[in-house]
């Protein structure tokens, strides 16, 4: 899977538990989550080069990408979809306690952080 595939599926996959506000560059409007107004909506700055960079390990191999001891691999182990599921729950987990103000997301080691705007990587 490319990059970009890899971003259409992660947005497919947020879009089901968030609505987007548009895509606009460098991210993603979320104004609710499970049905839930999130407000302020936060702005959640992904890229398919940052995603990928995000779930691919220190070589640049994404987890589905190695191969399978299994004869026939099971969807329901594909770790690439098991790394976007534990994103999507870290978003979750980062709108949930944010502090006021802070309504940018940006993807860090280990998960994902709310951040003032003025605090977004360039």
């Amino acid at each position: 899977m490319n990059d970009q595939e890899r971003y259409d599926r992660f947005l497919s996959a947020l879009g089901f538990r968030a609505n987007l506000d548009g895509t606009p560059s460098g991210g993603v409007d979320l104004i609710d989550l499970d049905g839930e107004p999130v407000d302020p909506a936060v702005r959640l700055h992904v890229c398919p080069e940052t995603l990928a960079a995000h779930v691919c390990d220190e070589q640049g191999v994404a987890p589905g990408a190695h191969p399978s001891l299994d004869d026939e691999p099971d969807e329901l182990d594909d770790p690439e979809a098991a790394s976007l599921q534990t994103l999507l729950a870290q978003i979750e987990e980062a709108i949930l306690v944010r502090e006021p103000g802070k309504d940018h997301l940006v993807l860090v080691d280990g998960g994902v952080r709310a951040v003032s705007e003025d605090q977004v990587p360039a």
